[in-house]
């Protein structure tokens, strides 16, 4: 990917004319200083299988170290929001900084717990939101079974009773289906990280 940018580059150089050499050399320059800190940051960016994200429990203390230095540098680069890796590194670029230098120097935990951290704090905030909304479907659910229950209890046809009875079945599986997901491990350890980084948000006022 770099050689091929650099060659595009190069490339442009030779047609641009001896006037524009200066600012095609400049421009070359550039476009290699970017290519060479996205390759040394690369390790770090890559993916996080998302089922290794929901395993993971995050404790106090990593989130409350994370969110202080994110803060802590709130002030010193207005132009990067550091929460957000991925965002931070195009951002770094663009204001001339590299990204890793900054954490490094700046920062009292290493470049790829810092990615690890962003990441899983993003994705349990992210995650965190469904799992309200799915408390809330579910807590619907629950009232709908309730309401086909009172309604079973009233004078009906056998045709009527036996409709009632079909819809109730397919809610009550559903709701199991819900209860199972909503207790699972995963879930337990989303909801515990959602409600850890809230927390300590409010507290660091961010």
């Amino acid at each position: 990917m770099k050689k091929i940018i650099i060659l595009v580059i190069f490339a442009t150089l030779l047609f641009a004319g001896c006037g524009k050499f200066d600012d095609a050399k400049k421009a070359m320059k550039a476009v290699k200083q970017i290519a060479e800190i996205a390759e040394d940051t690369a390790d770090s960016f890559k993916d996080i299988d998302e089922n290794e994200i929901k395993k993971i429990k995050l404790k106090e203390k990593e989130v409350r170290t994370f969110f202080d230095n994110v803060a802590k540098l709130k002030e010193k680069y207005p132009d990067i929001h550091f929460q957000v890796a991925q965002v931070a590194l195009i951002e770094a670029i663009d204001t001339g900084e590299n990204l890793k230098d900054i954490v490094n120097k700046e920062m009292n935990i290493s470049f790829d717990e810092y990615t690890r951290l962003s990441t899983v704090i993003t994705f349990s905030e992210a995650t965190g939101v469904g799992l309200q909304l799915s408390k809330a479907m579910y807590e619907q659910m629950v009232l709908g079974k309730e309401a086909l229950e009172f309604q079973l209890v009233e004078t009906l046809s056998s045709e009527e009773k036996e409709e009632l009875e079909k819809a109730l079945a397919e809610v009550e599986q559903e709701i199991k289906e819900f209860e199972k997901e909503m207790n699972s491990d995963e879930n337990a350890n989303i909801k515990h990280n959602y409600d850890l980084v809230l927390k300590i948000k409010e507290e660091l006022d961010i």
